[in-house]
């Protein structure tokens, strides 16, 4: 009851503090390490960063690495600054004493005072409740701490991995919960980091499903009011799409109301949290100030200049959802209609008329090229050895299984051979490993550059060497340098990105635009992440379902309904 009349009547004020909190980071602090990361890079001519050649920054580049390190204690500190900005600001507000003046004080004083251990603490405290964190806690700081989609289902796949996986979330949930005040004991009591563990362990103590269910019932709130917001917008919707004048007006006065009503339910979610945590007689320094902040001063043309942007942004998505993207199959199959990368699969897949079919090569043991993805045969082949292995000859000869068939494992001559018959373009992925040839690279292109220009095919692959041996030997075929994680936009010489679709943004995307770059994305399944790709303008997606992502496409494009588009702005739109 106190907080539903608390925020009633301070609702404006935590909207404001959550929104300025936001946008400082969005518009200034994430774009300055994104600058600081780029300027490093380019000190050092590093053309990108990634797990890839993590060693090798690290032993050619050491002060590169110190500035990336001191970045990412900079962070660190910011990540602790914001979560500390919002806490003193819920202080205030309860006080009637709101001011951005007095947070910004009393969050530099309290910084001062810290132990720099407990900021670290808090630090990767965070990284790791960060799956449960949902709707109260939301960093754009943070925003890439994520793990890559392909990488949790391969692990999930193992039945040891999946164990291992849900006993870990399940122990992080449990210290989410038990660990819920070391915060607000830290900032607030000037608490010792060793001292708030063992306070918030025993504050919990015997009340650990109580304050689950609170979690909960926060959660359900917060969904049911949003599931109800949705809904009175989209019959407002339906009955405004009668009439062709009201309909694109009223539905961008709609998507508007959407983004800014969710915005302000996670507000309401994450102020019901920060109160069950935070002490009921804390206070803190107000520093009143005769004059009118300059916020005050701005605060009327800065909404209606963000409102008046929005209307004009939700209007542009309802009439333009972005281009359909090129559609690549995934291992040349679609739905299941064959096994990965043979030639049976190719025949069926063609007829679905993809702009592209992805496959993978690796090198044999006579400097031949096979059509391959895995490193070791054992799953497809049930034979444990590596393409590398064995000749030719010895592989085409071997049956590969899969998802209720079977065939034999094709040369990557035969498999450009079939694919000219069906005029189906390719996206050849070559695969590296430490097994090679020496000329390995030079070999393929001086064999294959030709037939692959002449047939309009392209090459991608996650080693650098690839590309910038494409680039040398072929500098007229497009290659594409795959990215599994987005860590900071690359400066290579490749023709675009293949980008793992859980880390790719708008931002990522824009820039490849302005450096004239094209992007792929892999692997994109879902109806729900179909739509992200073409609202992202993607120039091509990577899928194991070619037909349903035509229909998705088609009817994505087809149906003109706003209210239908309304929908999809749930997840589409930026929150």
């Amino acid at each position: 009851m106190r907080l539903k009349r608390d925020f009633s009547l301070h609702w404006k004020n935590y909207l404001i503090l959550f929104l300025v909190v936001e946008l400082s980071l969005e518009v200034a602090i994430i774009p300055l390490f994104n600058a600081w990361t780029s300027l490093l890079l380019n000190l050092g001519a590093i053309p990108y960063l990634s797990y890839t050649n993590a060693l090798s920054l690290v032993t050619s580049h050491p002060y590169i690495t110190l500035g990336l390190l001191l970045e990412l204690i900079i962070l660190i500190i910011c990540v602790f600054g914001q979560f500390a900005l919002i806490l003193n600001g819920v202080v205030l507000i309860r006080q009637d004493e709101f001011s951005f003046r007095a947070i910004l004080k009393n969050t530099a004083r309290q910084l001062r005072q810290l132990d720099p251990l407990g900021i670290f603490f808090f630090a990767g405290y965070f990284l790791l409740i960060v799956p449960f964190s949902g709707i109260f806690f939301n960093s754009p700081l943070l925003s890439k701490i994520v793990i890559p989609e392909f990488i949790l289902d391969f692990l999930l796949q193992k039945p040891l991995y999946a164990t291992l996986i849900g006993i870990f979330y399940l122990t992080i949930f449990i210290l989410s919960i038990r660990l819920l005040f070391v915060l607000p004991l830290m900032l607030f009591e000037k608490v010792k980091i060793k001292a708030a563990l063992a306070q918030s362990w025993q504050l919990t103590r015997n009340k650990f499903w109580a304050y689950t269910l609170k979690l909960l019932k926060i959660s359900f709130i917060a969904l049911i009011t949003n599931l109800g917001l949705i809904g009175i917008l989209y019959s407002i919707q339906l009955g405004l799409d009668q009439n062709p004048l009201s309909a694109l007006i009223g539905g961008s006065i709609n998507v508007t109301l959407l983004q800014i009503g969710s915005f302000l339910i996670s507000v309401w979610a994450s102020v019901a949290l920060l109160q069950l945590i935070l002490p009921a007689d804390v206070t803190l320094a107000t520093y009143k100030s005769t004059k009118k902040s300059w916020l005050s001063k701005i605060a009327k043309p800065l909404f209606a200049l963000f409102t008046l942007g929005a209307l004009l942004g939700n209007g542009a998505y309802l009439v333009h959802l972005g281009q359909t993207p090129l559609i690549i199959s995934h291992r040349g199959v679609d739905a299941k209609n064959g096994v990965q990368n043979t030639i049976p699969a190719l025949r069926k897949t063609a007829h679905a008329k993809p702009n592209y079919i992805e496959i993978d090569i690796q090198e044999t043991k006579d400097h031949k090229f096979v059509v391959m993805h895995d490193e070791n045969l054992k799953q497809l082949a049930d034979l444990d050895t590596s393409p590398q292995e064995l000749t030719l000859a010895q592989l085409t000869a071997l049956t590969v299984h899969e998802n209720g068939h079977q065939a034999k494992i094709p040369s990557f001559d035969e498999y450009l051979s079939v694919a000219k018959q069906y005029e189906q373009k390719l996206l050849v992925e070559i695969k590296t490993t430490k097994r090679d040839s020496k000329n390995m690279l030079k070999n393929f292109f001086d064999t294959y550059k030709t037939t692959l220009k002449q047939n309009n095919h392209e090459l991608q692959s996650l080693d650098y060497k690839v590309i910038t041996s494409a680039k040398k030997y072929a500098p007229t075929l497009n290659a594409y340098y795959i990215l599994p994680y987005n860590f900071i936009f690359p400066q290579t010489p490749a023709n675009g990105y293949t980008m793992e679709k859980t880390t790719l943004n708008d931002s990522f995307v824009t820039q490849a635009k302005l450096s004239f770059k094209k992007v792929y994305s892999w692997t994109v399944n879902s109806e729900e992440d179909l739509k992200k790709a073409a609202f992202l303008d993607v120039d091509g997606i990577i899928t194991d379902n070619v037909t349903e992502a035509r229909w998705v496409y088609h009817n994505f494009n087809a149906n003109t309904s706003y209210a239908n588009r309304l929908l999809d702005a749930v997840i589409l739109l930026p929150e």
